[in-house]
């Protein structure tokens, strides 16, 4: 079975150069994924990180959008606590008025940073984490032009041909119920969290209300996957990316790409070692000659067709021969 295969995009920074270097990067990457037949880029919001160059996927998608006229281009996803649900609908609406058909708004529940950036970006107030849902229901009134807090407002540009896509992220059963229930998509972080992820998944398509924003489920997984000649070479060009999941599950602001003799010295005999490649191990690890199989294995196992790939590594023409090796063997 062909997948529907995308990238999830991070914009990721190398040590030692500049963060306008990541933005360059994917740029490049897009229009790559475009003429090599990939069905969608989808770009992440981190703030007060040093480990990736994009703040604001919405502009990130805007520009792509603007250069390809095929690919499907979104988000995944905007940091909902950080920003109101009218703001949310109105530049989803407008981007689904100028690009109909090829804007996904993924939206996420993580604070997409530590204390200080969420608190910056809130200005200076403790964040509400208990309606993050209420918030979905609030942007999903605003595109639908139903009726909602404020009586006659309305997200413009009003009447839309077609809603734009909507997926909701997430690692936890929680997540999955909530795309379930209110008839979004869901995008299930399997590279977070693949120990329970069969379960959240058939949760999802087993409860989702097709009577709800849309009609149809709409299943992605998401993975991390380093493809290389020979398996331990793949290996070993993952460790920048391993490591910088490390400093995430520590709550430790992720550092740019370290070189993988770098994270080798770092974590050789250290108390991080174990959990390290306890990480590195739920990375997908493939030759060019297997990765392929391996794809469709995660298929079969989550009931999708569509898989979106993570592929941070430390020089750029790695990550760009992992895409390029993945979509050639998807034809």
């Amino acid at each position: 079975m062909k997948l529907k295969l995308g990238i999830l995009d991070q914009s990721p920074v190398t040590k030692g150069e500049p963060a306008t270097t990541g933005l360059t990067n994917s740029i490049r990457l897009a229009l790559l994924a475009e003429e090599t037949g990939f069905h969608s880029l989808m770009y992440s919001e981190h703030h007060g990180v040093e480990a990736y160059g994009s703040s604001s996927p919405e502009l990130l998608a805007t520009t792509v959008l603007s250069k390809t006229k095929r690919i499907n281009v979104g988000t995944a996803g905007i940091m909902m606590r950080n920003y109101s649900a009218y703001k949310i609908a109105e530049w989803t609406k407008f981007l689904g008025a100028l690009y109909p058909g090829r804007f996904i708004l993924g939206l996420g529940k993580a604070p997409g940073g530590l204390k200080d950036a969420v608190m910056a970006l809130n200005n200076h107030k403790p964040v509400i984490l208990s309606n993050m849902e209420t918030k979905l229901e609030e942007i999903i009134q605003y595109i639908k032009e139903e009726k909602g807090i404020y009586e006659g407002l309305i997200a413009q540009p009003s009447h839309l041909q077609a809603v734009p896509e909507i997926v909701w992220l997430g690692s936890g059963m929680t997540s999955a119920k909530e795309a379930a229930k209110h008839g979004v998509g869901y995008s299930f972080a399997a590279f977070m969290n693949s120990d329970s992820g069969s379960e959240n998944t058939e949760a999802y398509l087993k409860e989702f209300d097709h009577t709800q924003y849309t009609s149809a489920s709409s299943l992605q997984v998401a993975v991390a996957v380093s493809v290389a000649d020979t398996l331990k070479e793949a290996r070993y060009n993952a460790y920048g990316m391993a490591y910088q999941f490390l400093q995430s599950r520590q709550l430790i602001n992720p550092e740019a790409l370290h070189s993988s003799e770098i994270v080798e010295r770092k974590i050789a005999g250290s108390e991080m070692e174990d959990e390290f490649f306890t990480i590195l191990d739920r990375i997908i690890i493939e030759t060019p000659q297997s990765i392929s199989q391996r794809l469709q294995h995660v298929s079969e196992h989550y009931d999708t067709d569509d898989i979106l790939i993570l592929s941070n590594m430390h020089k750029e023409e790695n990550r760009i021969n992992t895409y390029k090796h993945i979509i050639k063997n998807n034809q």
